[in-house]
């Protein structure tokens, strides 16, 4: 047993040599993230960080990692280090309304989720004569973003959507399903939270 822990660590020190820049870490976290090994990740991403604290990649990747493992709060210190950093990092916003979701904290993930929307420039959901123009004027956002550090102003609405709707902010729930169905995002579900709004209504 003690020789198969040796081999382990052995191993995994010569990994670890092997990196030399924070690229290297980074890169090596990332495999190690999308075979689904998110504890051993970790390791790298703090490793990324410490040679370059200005590398965004890492800080989200580790956050990731971090709610991967059901530790929302580390994910939120690491998300709110990089947000000292670079304060209108749209991600970190992102993910730190995430977390609180997840932690049924419901209010505090709205307030995440707008200022996410606000470093994009601001959606007012209410305001349905402007809506077509900020689909005009993101448009090529719109249809490109899909890099956990990008994050599409529809995904965020849709996500901000289900957080009203739980703490029974129904109409702005409504408000920004609206709006993803405008912008063809997640249709299906869109429709089926307005009706379920309609029907809490009527209860």
């Amino acid at each position: 047993m003690m020789v198969i822990r040796f081999m382990f660590f052995f191993l995994g020190l010569c990994i670890l040599s092997g990196c030399k820049s924070a690229e290297d870490y980074l890169s090596k976290g990332l495999d190690l993230s999308s075979e689904g090994n998110s504890k051993a990740a970790i390791i790298f991403f703090e490793k990324a960080i410490q040679k370059n604290p200005f590398l965004k990649d890492a800080y989200i990747q580790l956050g990731l990692c971090l709610e991967n493992q059901n530790q929302q709060d580390s994910a939120i210190n690491v998300y709110m280090k990089l947000l000292q950093l670079y304060p209108d990092n749209t991600a970190a916003y992102y993910y730190s309304g995430i977390c609180k979701y997840s932690q049924e904290k419901y209010k505090e993930a709205i307030a995440f989720f707008d200022k996410a929307i606000n470093t994009k420039g601001g959606f007012n959901s209410a305001d349905t004569t402007s809506i077509q123009a900020v689909l005009n004027l993101n448009k090529d956002k719109f249809e490109s973003e899909s890099d956990e550090n990008d994050i599409p102003t529809r995904d965020i609405i849709y996500d901000r959507g289900m957080a009203y709707f739980k703490t029974g902010q129904l109409k702005s729930a409504c408000c920004d399903f609206n709006n993803c169905i405008i912008q063809k995002y997640n249709t299906g579900p869109s429709h089926y939270m307005i009706s379920l709004c309609k029907r809490v209504k009527v209860k």
